[in-house]
């Protein structure tokens, strides 16, 4: 019985140094961190040139408004809209423009997160629709 009372004793010192210890594992996306997210828009693998994307810090879910918007630029042949100083978290990345190979506005987007803080190339699929 003495030695039940033993194992007990440790396992519960054990645990609570574990639980004491751990630092809290719950990353807020947003700024203040080292991630640079380079994010295209793409419709049926198709660049979209010209478009707007936006970003909203810590969520995984299709928001009503957005942390920051960014144009896309030119670089390397290739539409991209460039978020840096990122924190490991959660995001949800919209992106809007007009593909003129049909002649409509294509929007759309997706959660995203950052597990590593360094520079990510992202692809946003778009598809016709309406306008947030």
């Amino acid at each position: 019985m003495k030695g039940l009372v033993n194992i007990a004793v440790v396992l519960l010192v054990t645990t609570s140094m574990f639980a004491c210890c751990r630092p809290d594992e719950t990353e807020v996306g947003g700024k203040g961190g080292n991630a640079t997210l380079k994010v295209t828009p793409q419709h049926h693998g198709k660049d979209i040139p010209n478009s707007k994307v936006m970003i909203k810090y810590n969520t995984q879910e299709l928001p009503s408004a957005y942390d920051e918007e960014v144009s896309t630029t030119n670089e390397n042949g290739k539409p991209v809209a460039t978020f840096t100083s990122l924190k490991k978290g959660n995001y949800y990345i919209y992106a809007k423009g007009y593909d003129s190979s049909i002649g409509q506005d294509v929007v759309g987007g997706i959660p995203y997160t950052v597990t590593v803080e360094n520079t990510q190339n992202i692809t946003v699929p778009v598809t016709e629709g309406q306008h947030l």
